[in-house]
């Protein structure tokens, strides 16, 4: 039998769901997803497996989750009324975390995942009030629309991309954070990979697993680049530094644990500082007009 492989973006979803699976079956899980595997289907678990070389993407998966566990968490106590959560892919935040229910969680994603999710997940009662939009993002007026309405719905409204933006276009990136803009009020917890992790990840095997859904986004400098576009970084949760005190640290492989070594006998200090800065989530704001 062929393996499975990785022939879309939408594909990813079903891995990650099959990698929250795996952790929650560790007896010193960092989290527990009780609907991981239905979702994943023997299709995720599958390229989980095909993926098993893959431990980092796995270790950053797992790491991630619980981040932006905390993340949504921390916006939701400060305020937001509204999570709007773009690529949503096969999530369950809203059913394996308790919220208030008053909270309002929409989910946005291709139609063949929100009709997988919804099949899968039947029966199942989320803790806050659920919406799904079946919508390819990529499709302009129909994304403004959804913006326009959950811009008027709500005060305070927390938008979550996780792991979406790094398969994006530098000018697809731009035109979402210009459009996401229009949104009153909100926040943004998005990916960031440094240059240099992206320069690694060329290198590892998994890259040539992952040729039909490759990382696009690589501006010259991150920061600058949302800057341009009208956000600043208010919080910066860096994953290896988060895996450390969760006692979960990054399962690098031999040569590049010799590159660190060798690097911090060249450059002391700036090797190690630039992993433990390669990889995070952070929570963006708007700039005002006045800071632009």
């Amino acid at each position: 039998m062929k393996a499975p492989a990785i022939t879309g973006v939408p594909d990813t979803a079903f891995m990650v769901a099959a990698w929250r699976a795996v952790e929650s079956e560790r007896p010193d899980a960092l989290f527990r997803d009780p609907y991981a595997v239905s979702l994943a289907g023997a299709r995720g678990l599958g390229l989980a497996e095909h993926l098993s070389a893959n431990q980092m993407g796995r270790w950053q998966v797992v790491v991630r989750t619980v981040v932006i566990d905390r993340m949504v968490r921390a916006a939701v106590e400060a305020g937001a009324t509204t999570v709007l959560n773009l690529g949503a892919g096969l999530d369950t935040r809203p059913y394996r975390l308790d919220w208030p229910s008053s909270l309002r969680w929409i989910e946005v994603d291709f139609p063949e995942v929100i009709s997988w999710k919804e099949q899968r997940l039947q029966g199942a009662i989320p803790t806050c009030h659920l919406e799904r939009v079946p919508l390819d993002l990529t499709d302009m007026t129909a994304r403004r629309s959804l913006f326009a309405r959950v811009g008027a719905d709500s005060a305070r409204t927390l938008v979550l991309t996780e792991g979406v933006v790094p398969y994006l276009t530098n000018d697809a990136v731009g035109a979402l954070a210009d459009d996401l803009r229009r949104i009153r009020g909100a926040q943004w917890i998005v990916d960031y990979v440094s240059p240099g992790a992206l320069r690694y990840r060329k290198r590892l095997r998994v890259s040539r697993q992952m040729q039909a859904a490759p990382f696009q986004f690589a501006p010259p400098d991150w920061f600058d680049f949302f800057e341009a576009h009208g956000w600043r970084a208010l919080n910066i949760n860096y994953l290896p530094i988060e895996a450390r005190q969760l006692g979960r640290p990054a399962p690098l492989p031999g040569w590049i644990r010799l590159g660190l070594r060798a690097a911090r006998w060249l450059r002391p200090g700036r090797a190690l500082d630039g992993f433990r800065k390669s990889i995070a989530y952070v929570l963006l704001e708007p700039l005002s007009k006045k800071q632009m």
